[in-house]
């Protein structure tokens, strides 16, 4: 017989946290590798950007030499791989600012974004779910269906294009392009804010609804729930203690999920809308072949991931007792 695997001696819950960052640790291994290998097959070269069209050939291959780009991909992805775990993630070949920094100050950007489109997303879907499945063929459950399928459609490069109209240019509401840092001014922040939100919201806003009202739906045909219909309590008391909880885990699945398509959102929205975010900083140090930058921002998304997915790994066992982190 084959003897079991050694586990580690730790609690449970954190056990199943080690467990799933080292599950995690050959998929960063594969995309960071992936990136430095495709970086030498993009057309032109960093040091022909910074040098300009009047560069030298031996210009070229001096600046080349100077940031390891004229070794091979393994011994690139080697040397950059040791300075990570030194805690360097290297500089700009541009501007010459530290790409932790430059890192940091974007990713709040879209860390402020995508939570508030998250929260929004929640906060209008799931109300709206738990009406609709307790009504359900009303006037407003029809609607609602109708309006949802609308908004599933809606890619995201059409929804920027049609709000930026509306809120930017017609009502002239919002501010079309630029952003103003929380602590620099709140107020502002806000309506720069807004329109990346409201983009990003319209699609999650409406799979949020769908998967949240099948589920209500489903966990009100329980039999539970029938009793105490029968015992007279009333609806309000049957929806919150005894319909949302059960229905939340696949909703946090969702969640999890839906913050791929908040990230790749992200690249369409702060482009559109000129925020300095991941998104958009991504775009522009791949175009200009920043290779630091572009590899610290796959490394952020990598980590983000493997966060998220091991947050909703226990938010699965917080609001369903019978799940165990293992």
């Amino acid at each position: 017989m084959r003897a079991a695997m050694p586990r580690l001696p730790l609690p449970p819950v954190l056990r199943a946290v080690v467990t799933r960052l080292l599950a995690g640790i050959p998929v960063f291994l594969v995309v960071t590798f992936a990136a430095t290998a495709l970086s030498g097959l993009m057309p032109g070269s960093a040091a022909q950007l910074i040098l300009g069209d009047t560069a030298t050939p031996e210009q070229i291959a001096a600046l080349n030499g100077r940031y390891g780009y004229d070794l091979p991909v393994w011994e690139r992805y080697a040397h950059w791989l040791n300075r990570l775990l030194h805690g360097d993630l290297g500089e700009t070949l541009f501007s010459g600012q530290s790409v932790a920094g430059l890192l940091f100050d974007r990713a709040a950007v879209t860390f402020e974004i995508a939570t508030l489109a998250m929260g929004v997303s929640l906060l209008i879907a799931l109300p709206l779910a738990l009406h609709s499945a307790s009504h359900p063929k009303g006037v407003l459950d029809a609607v609602l269906q109708g309006v949802s399928s609308l908004m599933l459609s809606l890619p995201t490069f059409v929804t920027v294009v049609i709000l930026g109209f509306v809120f930017a240019v017609v009502l002239r509401w919002l501010p079309a392009t630029g952003w103003v840092g929380l602590t620099e001014d709140p107020l502002n922040n806000l309506r720069s804010v807004a329109l990346p939100v409201m983009c990003l919201s319209v699609h999650q806003c409406a799979y949020f609804y769908r998967v949240a009202r099948a589920e209500f739906t489903a966990t009100l045909a329980e039999d539970y729930v029938t009793v105490a219909r029968a015992k007279g309590m009333p609806l309000r008391h049957i929806l919150l203690r005894h319909v949302l909880r059960p229905s939340l885990p696949p909703v946090l699945t969702v969640m999890g999920l839906s913050m791929t398509y908040l990230l790749g959102g992200s690249f369409i929205v702060e482009s559109y809308f000129a925020v300095p975010g991941i998104g958009w900083t991504v775009l522009s140090a791949v175009s200009s072949h920043d290779l630091p930058v572009v590899q610290a921002i796959l490394t952020l998304t990598v980590a983000i991931f493997v966060v998220i997915f091991i947050l909703v790994d226990l938010g699965y066992a917080a609001v369903d007792p019978r799940v165990t982190m293992r």
